[in-house]
């Protein structure tokens, strides 16, 4: 054999390889995990997320609670919540509130798992998140990094008192 004949047969061999681990690579669990929750993601769960607005209310220790209302609306087929659709960020002063994780006093008609409710497909829903408010004065922003195909990053400005 020609040495030209040796290395088309060795340029196939390895060809043939890379094109049998591509195959295996794709049709296994992990990447069929990884296609599907992308799809279902972007495609078939087309969730909305509206920032609506915000309430103060105070924890059993005096200390300043903001809650920021969203509405959720899933335009999809499957049932989703508030968490699964989205990043959620508020700020003030340029630092990360932290979330407020405890039960609220009866008067501040908070609920604590709201954010984590499923909502059918077809169905719009309000659904609340509390932090600790840093600041009394000072206002607040909240960010939204929207899960959906094309809503992308919301964000709105709360004035406080």
């Amino acid at each position: 054999m020609k040495k030209g004949h040796i290395a088309l047969i060795v340029i196939a061999s390895i060809l043939v390889f890379i094109f049998a681990g591509v195959i295996t690579v794709l049709s296994s669990p992990i990447s069929m995990f990884l296609v599907g929750t992308i799809a279902e993601g972007t495609v078939m769960n087309s969730a909305e997320i509206e920032i609506d607005s915000c309430r103060l209310c105070q924890n059993e220790y005096g200390e300043d609670i903001i809650i920021v209302k969203y509405l959720l609306k899933n335009n999809g087929k499957t049932p989703t919540h508030l968490l699964y659709e989205g990043d959620f960020c508020v700020y003030q002063n340029g630092v990360s509130l932290t979330e407020y994780t405890d039960e609220l006093p009866r008067e501040c008609n908070y609920d604590l798992n709201d954010q984590l409710k499923d909502i059918k497909g077809g169905v719009e829903y309000y659904a609340e998140i509390a932090y600790i408010l840093e600041y009394p004065d000072k206002n607040v922003e909240v960010e939204v990094n929207d899960y959906g195909f094309f809503d992308g990053k919301k964000q709105k400005v709360f004035e406080i008192r």
